[in-house]
């Protein structure tokens, strides 16, 4: 049944009819104009009309089609005429294409503003939207929060969605799986993480809005991409909860060009919580540039709209918990059943396993189930061959009269992502390095975070940079008189996942880095390489500390001593990061590489740096660096905004 409501969402489309001369319009034209009614806040909220960044007020709507009038785009006054002029047409064959049934929130805003003047009001029967509205309909609505995942550009910074819930049913329980999730993100046509960057930072793609179950979300992010979700109830009435059903039917065929940085999923989600609700006031709260964590963060800090918060924990999280409370002989059971699912067609069950207690039986099986759902979420979704042998060690676990262990899983304050540290970073500082010069320092990070700032409301084990670009101001090395400023260093992206190995997760760690970095030669001569960075290996976790080892590969393109300014590098890498506590942390490393050019000279590096942050809007870091030609010192505030 629930499913069979998807497609309302795009049945309608609009087109404009002729305009009757009516006396009920033009008498509620005339109070409209007598209220100002063109000028409320809402109206212009439910027509998306914003500042943009050249500081001119339009919609921001890019379906000529949503508005009614030619000049709807630009002009809220004549967008309203036109709305009241066509809820007052007589309908034609088709009641469902009559401006009531395609616009209802834009109606029932009209109704509330009037309700206190003498209109014969002629309310239609819109079936499709009364179908579509009787099943979406909720008494609150929850903001989601879908963690940051690597492997996917779209969702690097992480991902929010909004979700209507239901009442509680009969037996006096919330069925979350069966609220609906409302989404708004772009129809991307490339799965290229570049040309997806490129498309999705200049608005190229389309974005639509979807209504869709929340089984679907939770299988989509908990179990197929193993993130952890944060529902966050808000403080909306069940009054707003309809007229945010009835605006998101509204927005159904609309297209909204999908800017990566500033219209995105969490812009759009708040956007149309605005147009619902009056007293929503959040877009005003926050920068120019919409990160999906800063959207968590400023509701937590800046408005009292969040009621409440649950976590959900991924698949992975729960699979890893389960395993954990194997003891060694159940865990030697454990990996026999994980081998037979990878190289067999079958699942023997041995005598060892027959005879263990029925308590141990399952234990061991349901962190087996637990490890299909992880590994083989997609085959069992598309019902392949591990989706067929689940099927088989349910019914084995189904003989075993043992209720299944509850897995709790509280997260510690600082992986609250409400909590974190905003993700803009400025910084200022001083350098010295080999050749006498004493150089200060200027940065600027647009998003995210990296492995020693605060440890709060971030992935631990993950540093996620965009844009980070930092500058020095000093003497020249070409002419000693001369003070100039020149570009260190700019991470287009810089992403790190240092996952840790286990043997119930035998992840592997990675780097990547894009940008551009100064270098010296052996006359301390700067020169601009554009460089690219990959590697790869393991990261090993020994509670306050961890331990990175790689191999890493580089390509670099540059005024350089190679003779075709082209050239390459690979070695090995090793790491140690060490938490003292949330605000203090350590990270040392080690690196040599064999270059293609500089004669084929060896290159070794080694680094240890140190922040201590005193809040989570400053901290201070201070690094030593040691490499071919050079060594450095530095020591630099932050503020984060």
């Amino acid at each position: 049944m629930l499913l069979s409501l998807l497609p309302l969402l795009f049945v309608h489309s609009w087109s404009a009819s002729p305009i009757p001369d009516s006396s009920l319009a033009a008498k509620v034209l005339q109070i409209s104009q007598a209220k100002k009614l063109s000028e409320d806040r809402q109206w212009k909220k439910l027509l998306h009309f914003e500042r943009d960044t050249f500081f001119v007020t339009e919609s921001q709507i890019d379906s000529p089609n949503f508005f009614l009038s030619a000049n709807g785009k630009k002009d809220p006054h004549a967008e309203l005429e036109a709305t009241i002029q066509a809820f007052f047409q007589e309908p034609s064959a088709d009641v469902n294409e009559h401006a009531q049934c395609k616009f209802p929130a834009r109606y029932q805003w009209l109704k509330d503003h009037l309700k206190n003047e003498s209109i014969a009001w002629k309310d239609l029967k819109c079936d499709r939207y009364l179908s579509f509205a009787k099943g979406m309909q909720g008494e609150s609505v929850s903001l989601v929060f879908s963690s940051y995942y690597l492997n996917n550009p779209s969702s690097a910074f992480g991902h929010t969605f909004l979700r209507v819930n239901k009442a509680a049913g009969q037996d006096g329980q919330r069925h979350e799986l069966l609220d609906y999730g409302l989404n708004y993100a772009a129809e991307a046509d490339t799965n290229n993480a570049f040309l997806y960057g490129f498309k999705g930072l200049f608005g190229l793609f389309p974005g639509q809005f979807r209504a869709i179950p929340y089984y679907y979300k939770v299988r989509e992010y908990n179990n197929a991409e193993s993130r952890d979700l944060w529902e966050y109830e808000l403080d909306i009435k069940p009054r707003a909860v309809s007229m945010l059903v009835a605006h998101v039917w509204e927005l159904g065929p609309a297209q909204i060009d999908y800017w990566y940085l500033t219209e995105n999923c969490s812009y759009h989600m708040l956007s149309i919580l605005e147009a619902a609700d009056p007293k929503v006031d959040i877009l005003a709260h926050l920068d120019h540039y919409v990160i999906p964590a800063d959207t968590i963060r400023v509701l937590w800090t800046k408005t009292s709209l969040i009621k409440s918060y649950k976590y959900r924990p991924s698949i992975r999280q729960v699979y890893f918990e389960r395993g954990k409370i194997l003891n060694k002989e159940e865990q030697q059971e454990f990996a026999e059943l994980v081998h037979q699912i990878r190289t067999q067609d079958e699942i023997i069950y041995g005598k060892s396993f027959q005879d263990r207690t029925p308590e141990s039986q399952a234990k061991i099986l349901d962190a087996f189930i637990d490890f299909i759902d992880f590994q083989y979420s997609k085959e069992v979704q598309e019902a392949g061959r591990e989706a067929q042998l689940k099927m088989r060690v349910l019914g084995k676990r189904s003989e075993i009269s043992v209720e299944p262990q509850i897995i709790r899983i509280d997260p510690a304050p600082e992986e609250r992502p409400h909590l974190a540290h905003p993700s803009g970073r400025w910084g200022v500082g001083y350098l010295h390095d080999t050749a006498d010069k004493d150089l200060a320092l200027l940065t600027h990070r647009f998003a995210l975070h990296d492995r020693l700032d605060p440890a709060w409301g971030y992935p631990t084990y993950s540093q996620i940079t965009f844009f980070d670009l930092g500058f020095s101001y000093g003497s020249s090395y070409n002419n000693p008189d001369e003070k100039r400023f020149e570009l260190e260093n700019f991470a287009a992206f810089e992403l790190v996942s240092a996952s840790p190995w286990s043997s119930l997760i035998p992840d592997h760690s990675w780097r990547f880095k894009l940008g551009i970095e100064r270098t010296r030669n052996e006359n301390f001569l700067p020169t601009h390489e554009g460089v690219m960075k990959l590697g790869g290996g393991w990261t090993f976790d020994y509670g306050t500390f961890d331990i990175t080892a790689q191999v890493q590969g580089e390509v670099h393109y540059g005024p350089s001593l190679a003779d075709n300014n082209f050239w390459v590098g690979a070695g090995p890498l090793w790491e140690v990061h060490y938490k003292v506590n949330a605000w203090w942390l350590w990270q040392g490393g080690l690196y040599y590489r064999r270059d293609s050019a500089w004669n084929k000279q060896d290159y070794f590096r080694s680094q240890i740096e140190t922040q201590y942050s005193f809040t989570k809007s400053f901290g201070v870091r201070a690094s030593y660096r040691n490499e071919r030609f050079l060594e450095e010192t530095s020591l630099q505030l932050f503020n984060y905004y």
